[in-house]
């Protein structure tokens, strides 16, 4: 006589390690979720922090390009243009010497465009309109060196409203520090750019790193 108990100790030891599979398998899946969500968080503070130093970098990089002093050895290498006489030329240099500053700083604003579409990514679309603050402000700064050098040729000949347009293009190009800073309107928008990057990343740094009061 077969023994009535056999099929019901088999089908339970089969159900208790279907069981155990099943709490492995949920056991698994939450483990790879949060290690998912965990690593997805990590990503957001590395480039938060990037971002903002990123900005903070800004400061200082426009600060050397828009800085009113320029040095004969930053403008040595311009070619003269024909037909000016020494006054003429020299009178070139300080455009050419802004113009090459921004060309020194070409890896930074490569870094700039390349962090963009990650921030993108990481804090959403709208923070396009923050990048476009300082590349706005480059080509602010590269349209003045442009147009001021080509009026050299100008003399006196020249209109109210067209002088007022080249006072706007001399403050676009150089840094007047707390002169008239209402003014200055590229000096305006690289602050917007940094105070815009902060609102977005010093919240998720502050949640993971809390600020030392002894700096606060």
């Amino acid at each position: 006589m077969a023994d009535p108990w056999a099929f019901g100790w088999t089908q339970l030891l089969t159900i208790a390690g279907l069981l155990i599979t099943i709490s492995i398998a949920v056991s698994g899946f939450r483990t790879f979720g949060r290690w998912k969500r965990e690593k997805v968080e990590e990503l957001r503070i590395e480039t938060a922090i990037e971002a903002l130093a990123v900005a903070y970098e800004s400061k200082f990089v426009f600060q050397h390009i828009r800085g009113a002093l320029v040095e004969g050895h930053e403008w040595s290498g311009m070619e003269r243009r024909p037909g000016h006489n020494d006054t003429q030329h020299n009178s070139l240099g300080s455009f050419y010497a802004v113009l090459e500053r921004i060309k020194s700083n070409r890896d930074f604003f490569e870094h700039l465009w390349k962090m963009q579409p990650k921030c993108m990514a990481i804090f959403g679309p709208q923070i396009e309109d923050t990048f476009m603050l300082v590349h706005k402000s480059r080509r602010h700064v590269e349209v003045a060196c442009q147009m001021l050098s080509s009026r050299i040729n100008d003399g006196d000949a020249i209109t109210d409203e067209t002088r007022k347009l080249y006072d706007q293009l001399r403050r676009d190009m150089s840094d007047h520090g707390d002169f008239e800073p209402e003014k200055d309107r590229v000096g305006k928008m690289l602050q917007a750019f940094i105070v815009q990057m902060e609102a977005s990343c010093r919240p998720i740094i502050d949640k993971t790193f809390k600020p030392n009061p002894a700096f606060s």
